[in-house]
């Protein structure tokens, strides 16, 4: 009898996965591996940087080649058998343009592409540029350049689309299939970068958006679902209240992606060296699509990688499960020791990850004492140790709040403003119930 029962239970277990067709994928972002940190430390902040910097890392410079190294491999390690890698870029260190070239860059790219091909070689990577890896940074040309060429043979086992090269070649943006069905777009938004200089004289650059609205028109009449990834996000950089792109590119931008919420089901970014979350609307004003920013590994912070858990049939996502490195006990052990830092399930409560789930969890974190904002900031800031942690105050929280679902910075600055006034309206109600309380008081003394 126990025997047929837990045969029972196999096969339940069985039909559910098979039922959901769960898959798995990585997202890993801002490696910025500075090849000169045991030596001139171009990335290092010499202000404050230690007389013995660690051999993980420091927290004043960009990652050195064990950091990168550990961080592709404990992918492999944790699992290895996932649909697909995205690669957001920023992968060359911070470093002035003299200390850099085109061959530098390139070099850079070479290395950390061989790594994650070593690391994962059966394993598809949807590759983006972040805007340090171009040389001089920054400064993406909307046409066809050397760069982009030599990264489409760089990355060409991994854009395995002759459809697409032209598209590269010219922006560095291309759309491939998954195995199961699921359309990636890759854009390249740093185009869009406000210290880009060389788009200032085009309206559409490398025509770009004219090429997603017309993607993203196929992909409709094909009834796909889309996912959408590149390294700098859309929306306002919270807390510091700041849009990354240029505005006459930031709308129309803005303007497709909102157009396209019903086939659109997850954004995924990087560039913020932080964790965070948005909720972009549809045009009728209803929450439509989560985007998911994720921190880096370059340890401006504590470095970090996550893994995603979706739904293949859907494209929903059900799970972030977000590793991390304490870098000060790395340093100390002399061994990196990666931990899962938190599950959006366990931590958060959550058992889907879409657009309605995160305005729910959003909803609750306006009380800035909750334990939904505690549990957010912490993770924001990857679990800093005590003497680099720092406070969110009123300010910062409600950017934080109002950053979650305001795409325009005028729509930002109205919500903050909002949220300050009701925030001081417990006080002045407090005020009004001790004036009439005095009065009251008064009058039976006089009576």
């Amino acid at each position: 009898m126990k025997k047929g029962f837990h045969i029972l239970c196999s096969l339940y277990t069985f039909l559910q996965m098979v039922i959901s067709d769960t898959g798995y994928f990585w997202h890993i972002t801002d490696i910025h591996y500075d090849f000169t940190y045991h030596g001139r430390q171009l990335s290092c902040n010499k202000t404050n940087l230690p007389d013995n910097v660690g051999q993980f890392g420091d927290f004043w410079c960009d990652s050195p080649w064990l950091l990168v190294n550990s961080s592709v491999r404990v992918m492999a390690d944790i699992k290895s058998d996932v649909d697909f890698v995205l690669w957001t870029g920023d992968t060359v260190l911070h470093a002035k343009n003299e200390d850099l070239s085109y061959d530098i860059n390139a070099g850079i790219l070479d290395n950390v592409t061989d790594v994650i091909k070593t690391m994962l070689p059966s394993v598809p990577v949807y590759a983006t540029f972040g805007n340090h890896d171009y040389f001089p940074y920054n400064q993406f040309p909307p046409y066809n350049n050397l760069l982009y060429n030599d990264t489409l043979d760089r990355w060409g086992s991994w854009l395995n689309d002759l459809s697409q090269q032209d598209n590269f070649r010219k922006g560095a943006y291309y759309t491939q299939k998954t195995r199961s069905g699921l359309r990636i777009v890759g854009l390249n938004t740093n185009l869009y970068y406000t210290p880009n200089k060389a788009i200032l004289n085009y309206t559409d650059p490398a025509d770009q958006i004219a090429w997603l609205n017309s993607s993203l028109s196929q992909a409709r009449q094909n009834k796909e679902k889309v996912l959408v990834t590149a390294h700098i996000p859309p929306g306002v950089y919270t807390p510091d209240g700041v849009i990354w792109m240029h505005l006459i590119y930031h709308e129309p931008l803005i303007s497709v992606l909102r157009e396209f919420t019903d086939i659109i089901v997850a954004m995924h970014f990087g560039h913020d060296h932080a964790d965070g979350f948005k909720i972009l609307k549809n045009e009728k004003g209803k929450t439509a699509v989560p985007i998911f920013v994720a921190p880096s590994v370059t340890p401006s912070r504590n470095p970090a990688i996550r893994l995603i858990k979706y739904d293949r049939s859907t494209g929903v996502h059900l799970e972030i499960e977000q590793y991390y490195l304490d870098l000060l006990k790395a340093n100390k052990n002399g061994a990196a020791m990666w931990e899962l830092e938190y599950k959006t399930s366990s931590h958060y409560g959550l058992d889907r990850l879409t657009a309605a789930d995160l305005s729910n969890l959003a909803e609750k974190m306006k009380e800035a004492s909750s334990n939904e904002f505690k549990n957010y900031w912490k993770f924001n800031r990857v679990t800093p140790p005590k003497n680099l942690a720092e406070a969110c105050n009123d300010e910062c929280h409600s950017s934080i709040i109002c950053g979650f679902t305001e795409f325009d910075m005028d729509n930002f600055k109205s919500c903050k403003a909002s949220m300050v006034s009701k925030a001081s309206k417990p006080s002045n109600f407090i005020a009004d119930v001790l004036i009439k309380l005095v009065a009251v008081s008064v009058l039976y003394s006089s009576a």
